[in-house]
């Protein structure tokens, strides 16, 4: 019998010099980040904060599991920083659709220093949590929405994960809900400037990708440089999407469990 999902991830790391190394390519104190993990490995963990230190001198606030595996993803991982997003050159403009706590805002701040960043996210606490993030780490020019995305303005019921800060769905049912303000891509695109133009759209809401990026039109296409997303096969035509954005000029190409779109 293979142990829960949390032992094997704290365990794959714990005792990883390979990670360790990882580790203090990204952190201040690895052994910092190792007593964090253990003391929120159990989901009756404490949510007290616990703050962990960047090299850059950034503050990483993590209150329980799945902060550490954001982290994780994000920062030693990279799982979002494609080769064809890395050499497309100068990214100024970044619109983060699903920003949930902060941490791929952070990211871009890190690698894309004057990058104009609108972070949007619908939940409450994830919202708090990311305005947070931002002025503890005293990001500049980014712009924090409360807000989904999707193909109109409205009301839509988000379906909460039970445990999981990143599992918030519109289209995962499950039994807790509440109702969310909904705009378009459009309305955050104009967040951005008079240029309003978007160098990288980073998309990850749990099956929203489908309404949102179905719904482009040629004209709003046209002034997104390049799109990473995590297909949801068991939600969606994942093909039909792809013909979607191969027909607006998007070339598409995988990157890990990702999709990239990148124009010319």
């Amino acid at each position: 019998m293979r142990p829960p999902f949390r032992a094997r991830f704290a365990l794959e790391r714990m005792f990883n010099p390979q990670y360790y190394r990882e580790l203090s390519k990204v952190l201040a104190s690895p052994t910092a980040f190792h007593r964090t993990l253990l003391g929120k490995l159990l989901p009756s963990s404490s949510r007290e904060p616990v703050n962990v230190y960047l090299k850059d001198g950034k503050t990483i606030r993590v209150r329980e599991f799945w902060a550490v595996y954001l982290f994780d993803e994000i920062f030693v991982q990279q799982c979002y920083e494609a080769p064809a997003i890395l050499t497309r050159g100068p990214i100024n403009t970044v619109i983060d659709v699903g920003a949930n706590i902060g941490f791929f805002t952070m990211r871009v701040k890190q690698i894309w220093p004057q990058a104009q960043v609108v972070a949007v996210e619908p939940h409450p606490d994830n919202f708090s949590f990311l305005q947070e993030h931002i002025e503890l780490n005293k990001l500049e020019n980014v712009t924090a929405l409360q807000k989904g995305v999707t193909e109109k303005c409205g009301c839509f019921d988000l379906y909460l994960s039970p445990r999981n800060i990143a599992g918030h769905s519109m289209y995962k049912k499950t039994d807790h809900v509440i109702q969310v303000e909904t705009c378009t891509l459009a309305d955050v695109m104009t967040l951005l400037g008079p240029q309003n133009t978007c160098d990288l759209l980073k998309i990850d809401c749990e099956g929203c990708e489908y309404p949102l990026l179905t719904s482009l039109t040629q004209e709003i296409a046209n002034r997104i440089g390049c799109i990473i997303f995590e297909p949801e096969p068991g939600l969606y035509n994942v093909e039909q999407l792809s013909q979607k954005l191969t027909s607006l000029g998007y070339h598409l190409s995988r990157f890990s469990n990702l999709v990239v779109a990148a124009r010319a």
